[in-house]
């Protein structure tokens, strides 16, 4: 049976979103709770796959300079042969599937505007896809991610 996230599993997670090396100890200041008592949450978010890992997050310095959002329009059947290719690709960083007129969003990270452009053409020339729309994300509002 599934366990349903409480508030404090919730603010957990939050915590751990903004800083994932914050010292348990810490974290169980900024819950009101128990270092014991958080450790045991966190193992069983763990355990439950709901923290599925921890990761770094880049500043600013190691970003790359543009981010692009490609919406991709697939020939049909032809998403596992486009997927793969786009995994390939260095410089797409995600690939998400998606319902409307388009098939996949294609996350690309590029230095350069050169390098964004040639990247662009490379997943435009892949077999399978009908037609691409490019966007260059100029900010980010909000990532809560």
């Amino acid at each position: 049976m599934k366990r349903r996230l409480d508030e404090t599993d919730r603010r957990l997670i939050a915590k751990l979103q903004e800083n994932a090396r914050i010292p348990t100890t810490a974290l169980a200041r900024e819950v009101g709770l128990s270092r014991s008592a958080v450790q045991e949450r966190l193992e069983r978010l763990e355990k439950s796959q709901t923290i599925t890992g921890y990761t770094v997050q880049l500043g600013d310095a190691a970003r790359p300079v543009l981010l692009a959002e490609v919406m991709i329009q697939l020939e049909q059947k032809q998403s596992a042969g486009v997927v793969g290719a786009l995994q390939k690709i260095p410089h797409c960083i995600r690939c998400l599937a998606i319902s409307g007129e388009y098939d996949l969003i294609a996350e690309v990270a590029a230095d350069t505007p050169e390098e964004l452009d040639g990247v662009l053409d490379r997943i435009g020339g892949l077999s399978g896809i009908k037609r691409t729309s490019s966007s260059i994300i100029l900010s980010t509002k909000f990532d809560r991610r």
